[in-house]
Formats: structure tokens, sequence, C-alpha cells
């Protein structure tokens, strides 16, 4: 499909929406949304008590060969991160509300300051990538919790190829973007992308795919476009996942 014609369906998720869908019934309430599309993704609920590990390649336009290992370990509140730059493996980490982190499998001393703002190896910033990683490969799960405010109407939208539900959340995380709207599959509920929705709001983001693990339905891929012109951006494509 033309970009730009993509583009001009995600606006319309701007426009107020009727009150009936196609069919003349009444749209669902955003909770009752995120609860079908929970049935979709996670019906066992199995999502905060998940433990894995996952390569995934992350191509940019400037990073091309980009690829993480994320580790992610809600029930201890472990988060790990591990990439290799130009032959250098870097892992970062927080254990409950500890970071650190690791050069070549040695461990850096938070009071080594070169080489911390050399490999930018902060705790703020490592806690930046535990929120983007987490909040990203869990939803919609990651939607049900206090810190979500949902918004009090859902448009019945296009996305891309897709009729959609489109609700508006909150999230109450200033190191992500705060303001969201979410689109789910009018059929099934499956979550079929996403943008940031506040002041300078940049970017929207497909949905590709589902990789199954633990009873879960994992978007396996998910494509950054730049939301003014529909440019490319880049991906994060789930090559594999398994339990810790």
């Amino acid at each position: 499909m033309n970009r730009l014609l993509l583009f001009l369906l995600l606006v319309s998720a701007c426009s107020p929406a009727p009150e009936a869908n196609e069919s003349g019934s009444e749209l669902p309430s955003a909770p009752d949304v995120l609860r079908q599309s929970l049935q979709f993704h996670d019906p066992q609920e199995q999502w905060l008590t998940s433990q894995f590990q996952m390569v995934i390649d992350e191509p940019r336009t400037n990073f091309p060969e980009r690829q993480s290992t994320i580790l992610i370990n809600l029930p201890e509140q472990i988060f790990e991160v591990t990439r290799n730059y130009e032959g250098t493996i870097v892992r970062r980490g927080i254990n409950t509300d500890r970071c650190y982190s690791f050069i070549d499998d040695q461990a850096v001393d938070p009071a080594d300051s070169a080489t911390v703002n050399q490999y930018r190896l902060q705790c703020d910033r490592t806690q930046g990538y535990q929120s983007f990683y987490q909040l990203l490969t869990g939803l919609p799960m990651a939607l049900f919790t206090p810190e979500v405010s949902l918004g009090e109407t859902v448009d019945a939208v296009e996305f891309g190829p897709y009729a959609c539900y489109a609700v508006s959340a909150r999230l109450n995380n200033p190191i992500i973007s705060e303001q969201w709207i979410f689109y789910f599959d009018r059929a099934d509920y499956q979550l079929r992308g996403y943008r940031a929705a506040g002041e300078g709001a940049a970017e929207y983001l497909e949905l590709d795919g589902l990789v199954s693990f633990n009873n879960m339905q994992l978007p396996r891929m998910r494509h950054w476009y730049n939301l003014a012109d529909t440019t490319y951006l880049g991906s994060d494509i789930v090559i594999n996942i398994e339990a810790l």
C-alpha cells in the first residue's frame, strides 16, 4: 500500500468517530477492547510471570546491522540488554533496583566515569532500556497496570488495511512518551499498531506477524515510520525467544 495513503488513514484516527460501528451496534468501551485483546494475546495471563531471553534484529537506517539480546525476568525484576559494538560486547542490566554493566564480561565499576561515559552506561539510561523493552514486548498486556490511564472513548478507524478500534492511553512514565493511541483489529482484537500522540509525536509503528511463547501471541516484528511523511525508520524483529 502507498505509504502516503497509509499516513492519511492514520490521520483519520484523530478525527471524531461515529457512535456505532459499521454493523450499527454500539462501540465497545476501552476496557472491553483491552480485555478482548488480552484474550487474543495472553488468554492465560502469563505475561506477569514471564522469564525469557530473546534475540532481536534491530536494523535502523543509520545502524542496519544492529542486534540485541534481551533478558526479561518480571517476577524477579531482572532485565538485561547485550549488544556487540564493533567487537566489544556490552551487557547492561538491572536487578530489582540495582544497575550493573559488563564490558567483555568484565564488571564495570560505576565510579569509572571514563568507561561509563564512553559506553553510555549510566543507570538512568539502563532504566530507559528496561522501560522500552518491557513495555513494547509486553503490549497489549503491559497496559493492564495502575500506571496506565485509558481514554474514555473508542474510535472506529482504518489502520493501513485493517478495520480497527483506536484506544488512547496515557502512560505515566516520563521515559516513554506519555500519550499513545493503540489500534486493535475489529475482527479478533489483535494489536495491529500504535503511535505516540503527545506534543512533538513523530513516529508510528506497524506490527507484523506473531511469535508464540508460553501460551502468548507476541508481535514478531515492529516497523517504525515517520508520522509526517511515512518514511521507514527501522524495525525490531524477534529472531528467537526461549524461557529462562
